[in-house]
C-alpha cells in the first residue's frame, strides 16, 4: 500500500524538472528584468562565463537538475504515510528542498565563490520557483484520481 510505485516517480520526477524549467524561464527571464532591471542571466555574466559552456556542461547540469527533482520526488512519496497526498505533503518536501538549496546558496557566498547579491537573489528566485514545480511533480506522482484525497 505504501510502496513507492518508481515508474510514477520517474514520470513525476521529469514533470517536475520540465515545470521548475518553465518557472524559472519566467520569473528570471521575464519578471527579474521588470524587477531587477536585468534578467539573471545577465547578473551571472560577471561571475561564471556562460558562454564557454559546451553541450556536455548543459547536458550534465540538466542530468543533475533531472536527478534532483527525481530525488525530491521520490522524498514525497516516502512522507506521503505521515502527512498524506496531496498539496500540504508537497510544500513539506519543497520546504525540505528550499532550506537545502537556500544553504547551499549560503555556503558560496561565505566561500566567496559567487556575490552575495546573486547568491540571495538565486535563493528568493528558488523560493518562488520551487514549491510550483514539487506541486506539479506531486500532482503527476498521485494521478489525477487520488490529487488532494487526504489518505495514508
Amino acid at each position: 500500500m505504501n510502496e513507492i510505485r518508481v515508474k510514477r516517480m520517474l514520470l513525476a520526477g521529469l514533470a517536475m524538472f520540465l515545470m521548475w524549467a518553465a518557472v524559472e524561464f519566467l520569473v528570471e527571464l521575464v519578471v527579474a528584468p521588470i524587477l531587477l532591471a536585468q534578467t539573471s542571466l545577465e547578473m551571472w555574466y560577471p561571475t561564471i562565463d556562460l558562454s564557454d559552456w559546451s553541450a556536455l556542461n548543459i547536458v550534465i547540469n540538466n542530468a543533475i537538475g533531472l536527478l534532483s527533482c527525481t530525488i525530491l520526488i521520490w522524498l514525497y512519496a516516502s512522507l506521503r504515510p505521515m502527512y498524506g497526498v496531496g498539496t500540504r505533503t508537497a510544500l513539506i518536501t519543497s520546504a525540505f528542498g528550499v532550506s537545502l538549496l537556500f544553504s547551499l546558496f549560503l555556503s558560496f557566498i561565505n566561500l566567496g565563490l559567487i556575490p552575495a547579491r546573486i547568491g540571495l537573489i538565486e535563493a528568493v528566485f528558488v523560493t518562488i520557483e520551487f514549491p510550483i514545480a514539487m506541486i506539479v511533480g506531486a500532482g503527476v506522482y498521485e494521478g489525477a484520481v487520488k490529487w488532494g484525497r487526504e489518505t495514508a
